[in-house]
């Protein structure tokens, strides 16, 4: 489902620079910022549904990938079937760390992007105002780097995971 998120993302930032009205490329865009991060969140249930079938993780591990809650009965953990929400932010973090342990939050650009995409969304999806007055081209220029890294982030954990890249057509989605 993520790469259909990856592809209706541009397709949807390609037609809000083509529109004629600025309602109509905001309308676009905000679809567009939508997707982005809905891409990502469904890339990491993708990761934690693989780990899941796959085993190789501990499961306490995958409870916290699968939004499982989880807790430690006698002298081990047990996988209740309620489910505990965590922040896509703080599953990417745990899957980076494991699997990509040389990346430098502090230092890679497309980290701190993504995670600037992630609050635009917030700040679009919950507006203190009755109108949106985020003007065009901060949604050009969101979308444009938050899209890309997007990308490159997917890109890296497929590489440190699964040890070969992102599909190639997903790669060139990258604005």
């Amino acid at each position: 489902m993520f790469e259909d998120y990856l592809e209706d993302a541009r397709d949807l930032a390609s037609r809000a620079r083509q529109a004629s009205a600025e309602r109509e490329a905001k309308r676009y865009y905000r679809a567009s910022v939508f997707y982005a991060v809905g891409a990502i969140e469904a890339f990491v249930n993708y990761v934690g549904d693989t780990f899941a079938q796959g085993g190789s993780l501990q499961p306490y591990e995958v409870a916290f990938l699968t939004d499982r809650k989880f807790d430690v009965v006698g002298a081990r953990f047990e996988i209740l079937e309620e489910p505990e929400y965590h922040r896509v932010e703080d599953k990417l973090k745990f899957v980076i760390s494991k699997f990509i342990p040389t990346f430098d939050f502090q230092k890679t650009a497309s980290w701190s992007r993504l995670l600037s995409l992630k609050r635009f969304r917030d700040r679009i999806t919950h507006p203190r105002g009755e109108e949106d007055e985020v003007p065009v081209p901060d949604y050009e220029r969101t979308i444009r780097s938050g899209l890309s890294s997007t990308i490159e982030i997917m890109d890296l954990l497929c590489k440190g995971i699964f040890r070969r890249p992102l599909r190639k057509k997903l790669l060139d989605l990258r604005p």
